[in-house]
């Protein structure tokens, strides 16, 4: 792969995979990680692209799975973090944050919205994320993430449902 096609490439859905990645972790910083070492692997990958839409999934699938690994890896695993005076184990804050702003939704009416989706599952997170955001059908979703269709289904569901019942609350409480 030549230098202007890769540049092409990481300009055109740079932001699609940040976003899924953001989605996939929920910080900032694993989310830049992950966007880096897809785009990596792009650099690397030794093989061609037949057309835009295998780009485009080939970039998701590798995301997935370097948010997969991620979460998988030795470091994550075995490491616990403590508050200075406390023997109870807390997540390291995020410094790559302000915590007022995100910068994928930062439009105050979005603000719930992304909270609540950030709150669900990240089975649920993922396969809402691409059947809303980026406009797969169910059956794309399922070769995307190497899944039954029934499942990303059933995914799609629970997610609406758990949307539903958090939204109608914050809804009812304003």
């Amino acid at each position: 792969m030549d230098k202007t096609e890769y540049e092409r490439i990481a300009e055109k859905y740079l932001d699609m995979v940040y976003k899924i990645a953001l989605s996939h972790t929920g910080k900032d910083t694993d989310a830049e990680d992950v966007a880096q070492q897809t785009f990596y692997r792009l650099l690397a990958k030794k093989g061609g692209f037949s057309d835009e839409e295998h780009i485009k999934r080939w970039l998701i699938r590798v995301c997935i799975n370097e948010c997969n690994s991620l979460f998988s890896g030795f470091w994550r695993r075995n490491v616990r973090f403590f508050s200075a005076g406390s023997d109870q184990p807390a997540e390291p804050e995020d410094s790559g944050s302000d915590g007022d702003e995100d910068p994928v939704f930062a439009a105050q009416e979005n603000k719930a919205l992304y909270e609540t989706v950030q709150k669900l599952p990240p089975k649920c997170r993922i396969v809402i994320y691409l059947f809303y955001y980026e406009g797969y059908k169910t059956q794309e979703i399922a070769q995307i993430l190497k899944m039954r269709e029934p499942t990303v289904r059933t995914r799609l569901v629970r997610g609406r449902k758990l949307l539903k019942e958090e939204l109608k609350e914050a809804w009812d409480y304003e």
